[in-house]
């Protein structure tokens, strides 16, 4: 996108400026009231002047609203610092640090049924562009989004980062197909969700003949959802099939951890592709203090005649125990996880926050045919210190096992992440 950070938060920070001083123009004319210098009279005209104005707030981000209710502005954000240390074999990934993300955001309602969400990611110097949309709710249980959005497929991806449990997600979402441009659908259904969509490319993918298109569906039901107790079960669908110039995909993976940009499973570029559908099966269970969550996914890629089709899979399982007896926040409208709340923020009354220890398998196979990609097997100790909801610490410790044509590759990871989000 051509737009410098400059001049974006140049301009969130006036509308900021913008809203406060309407707030601060309410409490001059309560203090001119309080004072004398007006009579009810006088302040009750100049209140109705101002009906259109806006209130600022500050509880659970910055938000802005409008006293007839008809217009709702949030800015939001996150920070994530992380620190990664590699004990290697034979191939070197190099220790060190990075802002893994770095995001400001703005969404809102106008009108009680349209919605908007602009998401821009700084880190790395550079500006991406992340949720860029608009929706629509004004139909019975159903809304509509129109924009560049997640696909709707698979419980982890679709969960936010700031959400997740590990530092990374899993090996086999390298399956999923993420952020595009397209129109969705979606709607909550008693214990069911259900959401689909047709979608182009993603910002910034400029093809030189016409562009890939796909369609991606997700089911979930939650035939028990308790405030401690849940159980989710839920199945997806990609399809996609690749730009018509190039007919050709790549699957390869990081090893859980991003500061490293080495991939130990690489499929290389595969070659007179005509479409290739991915299907996710995914679970969860929820015990009080205590969670499972895991997903399978497997990807048949077809080829056109005369060259062999591949099916690509992976697959991860992992347990969650929260130490000081807090329980992962479920979200029934949406199928997936939300924010962690301490049963006491850390210096509250002594508190010390929420403690969850966690340990995760996860695999990924990348060999087919004639396709030698190559296998990897992980397995993370992972431990989370929640200090309030917007501030946590977490660490993580990466047992990796590749193999990738006879050659083998079991790097150790240490990495450490601070974050902050409103």
């Amino acid at each position: 996108m051509h737009i410098s950070p400059q001049r974006l938060i140049l301009i969130l920070l006036s509308t900021l400026v913008l809203c406060s001083a309407t707030f601060a123009n309410d409490k001059l004319l309560d203090l001119l009231l309080h004072k004398g210098i007006v009579n009810e009279e006088e302040y009750n005209k100049l209140k109705l002047e101002s009906e259109k104005k806006f209130e600022l707030s500050y509880d659970k981000g910055v938000n802005m609203v409008a006293r007839n209710g008809k217009f709702n502005f949030k800015v939001g954000g996150r920070l994530m610092f992380d620190a990664a240390f590699y004990d290697t074999d034979k191939i070197e990934l190099g220790d060190g640090t990075e802002i893994r993300r770095s995001r400001i955001s703005v969404s809102g309602t106008i009108s009680d049924d349209w919605e908007f969400e602009a998401d821009y990611d700084f880190a790395n110097n550079a500006v991406n562009v992340k949720d860029i949309s608009i929706s629509y709710n004004g139909f019975n249980a159903v809304n509509i989004k129109l924009g560049n959005f997640k696909e709707p497929f698979s419980l982890e991806e679709n969960t936010s980062s700031r959400y997740l449990t590990f530092m990374e997600r899993a090996l086999p979402n390298v399956f999923a197909p993420g952020r595009n441009i397209g129109i969705g659908v979606n709607s909550k259904l008693k214990s069911w969700t259900w959401a689909a969509g047709v979608f182009g490319q993603s910002v910034g993918d400029e093809p030189d003949d016409d562009e890939g298109y796909g369609a991606s569906v997700r089911l979930t039901t939650a035939p028990m959802d308790d405030d401690r107790r849940v159980l989710h079960l839920g199945i997806g669908a990609s399809y996609r099939a690749p730009d018509d110039k190039d007919r050709e995909v790549r699957f390869r993976e990081r090893p859980e951890s991003h500061k490293s940009n080495k991939r130990l499973v690489n499929t290389g570029t595969i070659a007179n592709v005509d479409d290739y559908t991915t299907i996710g099966l995914e679970a969860a269970l929820i015990l009080g203090a205590f969670s499972l969550q895991g997903e399978y996914i497997k990807t048949r890629v077809d080829r056109e005649k005369n060259f062999t089709d591949v099916d690509f899979s992976g697959g991860y399982v992992y347990g969650s125990w929260f130490i000081t007896g807090e329980s992962r926040n479920y979200k029934s409208k949406s199928g997936k996880f939300g924010r962690i709340k301490p049963l006491v923020n850390a210096g509250d009354h002594g508190g010390v926050g929420a403690w969850e220890l966690a340990i995760r398998y996860s695999t990924l196979n990348l060999n087919d045919n004639v396709i030698n990609g190559g296998i990897e097997e992980n397995t993370t100790i992972g431990l989370n210190w929640y200090l309030n909801p917007q501030l946590r610490f977490m660490t993580n410790f990466v047992y990796v096992n590749s193999e990738k044509g006879g050659v083998h590759e079991d790097p150790r990871i240490f990495q450490l992440r601070a974050q902050i989000d409103f």
